[in-house]
């Protein structure tokens, strides 16, 4: 059986412009999981599993979960609920995986296709170290014909402590194929103070190409963590104005950890 799922190797870029410069990349991989085929790929793959440990794990509980039978059916329920109520046939999310049990991944980014494989909309999942999810949707009459998307969203969400509650999120997103290039970039008084980008080359997906990539990259959502902090203590010895996490509550909105949402 042929599959929708694949691997983008990637690299991921961040420059701070104001108020000090600050730049870094490190190479990483990601999955293009067709939510449909979860258990498909559980059965086919020595080393992947759906909700069970295994070098590379999915679990809907890392994600939004409202406890409904599968990942594909919390999403539904989810676009439903905030009245996207397109027939959608097809999901694929661009995520990490649980690595030997373990994951954190800063952003996901869900496409969403109807049965004449058109996009209807795009949903973000949006990560922090607190353990919360902020979600973010492009919808239907915001996207472009050219095939790149735009989304500048106040951003509501406490993700780094080194950037102001203000700041808004600006979207620039292309539907995953042969590449995926994805910026999510900041704008602080309608002028850009991040950037941040990733642009991956799709790859099989195939038993040899996940041991390949657990052994070239290994334990990569611990090195993703640990990317955050190790940037997070360069910002601080650069002295960059620092927010605590309860400072500012009532800008931070929308905001899903755990069953708490508020």
């Amino acid at each position: 059986m042929e599959l929708n799922s694949s691997i983008y190797e990637c690299k991921v870029y961040h420059e701070r412009l104001k108020p000090k410069s600050h730049k870094f990349s490190y190479g990483i991989y990601n999955f293009c999981i067709d939510l449909d085929e979860l258990e498909d790929l559980s059965k086919k793959f020595l080393f992947f599993s759906n909700e069970k440990w295994n070098l590379f794990s999915f679990y809907k509980r890392d994600h939004l979960d409202f406890k409904r039978s599968s990942h594909k059916e919390n999403i539904l329920y989810f676009l439903e609920q905030n009245k996207i109520q397109q027939n959608i046939s097809k999901i694929f999310l661009v995520t990490n995986l649980r690595v030997l049990g373990y994951t954190f991944n800063p952003v996901c980014f869900y496409y969403c296709y109807n049965s004449l494989n058109e996009l209807e909309c795009i949903l973000i999942e949006v990560h922090n170290t607190f353990g919360e999810t902020k979600p973010y949707i492009i919808q239907k009459s915001e996207l472009q014909n050219s095939g790149t998307h735009y989304k500048r969203e106040k951003k509501f969400f406490y993700v780094s402590p080194f950037q102001d509650l203000e700041t808004e999120f600006e979207f620039i997103i292309r539907e995953p194929n042969e590449k995926l290039h994805i910026n999510i970039n900041d704008i602080q008084n309608n002028e850009h103070v991040l950037y941040a980008s990733i642009i991956g080359t799709r790859k099989p997906l195939t038993n040899w190409k996940l041991l390949y990539y657990f052994f070239r990259f290994p334990l990569v959502t611990l090195h993703i963590i640990t990317q955050i902090h190790f940037q997070a203590l360069l910002l601080y010895l650069k002295k960059i104005p620092y927010f605590k996490k309860n400072q500012n509550l009532e800008l931070q909105r929308g905001v899903y950890y755990g069953k708490n949402h508020f």
